[in-house]
């Protein structure tokens, strides 16, 4: 290929992109993040999911999101924040689960199993013991995520998450944001694939819009 032709070929998959884009209406497909948040990497388009794990909605998506995390292109990064939204110790200790198995590089992984956990199976969490068991029998070295849980930066992260979703006037989980522009609401109507086509849509408003 030849580099006028290579330029052709980028030239036309931006104005594909910029015609994907074109009929989607603020206030049905998204809403605008006013003003827009700097993401934390300006070489990719971010993508993060605002959730929780006490969330049975956030459970329904789970999967399809995971499925979809699973095809996004290499320019786009996915990212999650769990939230607490004031809804008392359960969320807010749900949080901590999540920014500790960040920490240890558990998230990924074991996040299904702990919205079984939660969802599913009805565990008894109601003491830090008995989810440091929980973390134990699938395979978490036991010390390891204690000290991550038990830490003074874990509270920091929660608070922090609770901070994001404020800043992004985050309404309700699970919520996507779309290089800190666009904020889609997912709505449990049964079609989380289709409204995943509505975000990869907004991600080629993005990619689009980053081009020079």
């Amino acid at each position: 290929m030849t580099r006028a032709s290579g330029l052709l070929a980028a030239v036309l998959v931006l104005c594909a992109a910029a015609a994907a884009a074109q009929d989607l209406q603020a206030g049905r497909d998204y809403e605008p993040v006013t003003p827009p948040i700097p993401t934390n990497d300006a070489s990719k388009i971010v993508v993060t999911e605002f959730f929780s794990y006490a969330c049975p909605h956030c459970f329904a998506f789970n999967p399809s999101l995971t499925l979809w995390e699973n095809k996004l292109p290499r320019d786009v990064k996915f990212e999650r924040v769990a939230v607490v939204f004031g809804k008392g110790p359960t969320w807010q200790k749900l949080s901590q689960v999540f920014y500790a198995l960040q920490a240890i590089g558990k998230a990924e992984p074991l996040s299904p199993a702990v919205f079984g956990a939660v969802h599913v199976e009805h565990a008894d969490w109601q003491t830090d013991a008995k989810i440091v068991d929980w973390m134990a029998a699938h395979g978490v070295d036991r010390a390891v995520f204690s000290n991550a849980f038990n830490s003074f930066s874990m509270r920091t992260f929660v608070a922090q998450g609770d901070q994001l979703a404020q800043t992004h006037k985050i309404r309700t989980v699970p919520t996507l944001v779309i290089d800190g522009n666009y904020a889609r609401e997912i709505s449990d109507n049964g079609d989380f694939p289709g409204q995943l086509a509505v975000v990869d849509r907004l991600i080629a408003k993005a990619r689009a819009e980053k081009k020079p």
